[in-house]
């Protein structure tokens, strides 16, 4: 019976640990609406979509830059053309990789915004996206 209990108690720990997202110390991450303000109040700003260039065409935020997280060898090599002063504004479509780019471009010395829930979430604020 205290084995039940201790097993419970693990059990319902873990999975209250499975929803949060961990990130690196140089990542905040944050709702979109939040990533909107942030981005706008930041000047210095540099908008980063990590999704494959058909998922950007369907409809990006105004002024992103692509950099397909999912060709790793390229993504590497062109994110070290970044200037890090420039705090750099990360989403895709969902989150999670751009929290995988994320805790990457953190390591490698920038300072990350990562929006939670990526374009979806984005979309369902109400917020706008473009296709130009």
């Amino acid at each position: 019976m205290k084995f039940f209990k201790i097993f419970s108690i693990a059990a319902a720990l873990f999975m209250a640990g499975c929803g949060v997202k961990a990130s690196e110390p140089g990542v905040a991450v944050v709702s979109p609406q939040e990533f909107q303000t942030k981005l706008a109040e930041d000047q210095d700003a540099y908008l980063l979509d990590v999704r494959k260039p058909a998922e950007f065409a369907s409809g990006h935020l105004q002024g992103a830059n692509l950099l397909d997280w999912l060709d790793t060898d390229k993504f590497k090599l062109d994110s070290k053309s970044i200037d890090k002063s420039k705090t750099i504004y990360i989403y895709c479509r969902s989150g999670r990789r751009s929290n995988a780019a994320a805790t990457f471009l953190s390591r490698e010395g920038y300072k990350v915004v990562d929006m939670d829930g990526g374009i979806l979430a984005w979309e369902k604020a109400g917020l706008p996206v473009t296709k130009q």
